[in-house]
């Protein structure tokens, strides 16, 4: 099994409510435990950054399906490449939006990311660039 990251930003069609970030949540960590798909989802002021990891064929396909879908507009693939090992494989899909005090309470919220680059694995350069780019998407405006 060929292991593969995909890492792109969208914006949203619209500002999304909690309602909306909990129940696209919800459908993507059961769409991705289906289909053996792990990753990171962020959202902070209308876009979405994410990283899919997991098998290229299963992961190109959920990132054509997103690319279609009607929630997401201007999608753009800013990584993508092989990895030898999943960075975020306890969990379908972990989630990060500053705005929503009520998803901390979700497993796999936010301490995904606080390990830093020390901790980010050397199989996993789209994990590196994912935590780079943490702090300038996550900053108040």
């Amino acid at each position: 099994m060929a292991l593969h990251e995909i890492i792109y930003v969208s914006l949203a069609t619209h500002e999304m409510k909690q309602a909306e970030l909990l129940a696209l949540l919800d459908q993507a960590r059961a769409r991705n435990e289906a289909h053996g798909i792990t990753g990171l989802l962020m959202y902070h002021r209308q876009e979405f950054l994410q990283l899919l990891e997991g098998e290229r064929d299963e992961v190109e396909a959920l990132y054509a399906t997103i690319c279609r879908d009607p929630r997401h507009q201007q999608v753009y693939a800013m990584w993508e490449g092989p990895v030898q090992t999943l960075s975020f494989d306890h969990w379908a899909m972990g989630f990060v939006s500053p705005d929503e005090a009520a998803l901390r309470e979700r497993p796999g919220y936010e301490g995904v990311l606080s390990d830093g680059l020390v901790n980010a694995g050397k199989g996993s350069n789209g994990k590196k660039i994912l935590l780079q780019l943490r702090d300038d998407f996550l900053r108040p405006v």
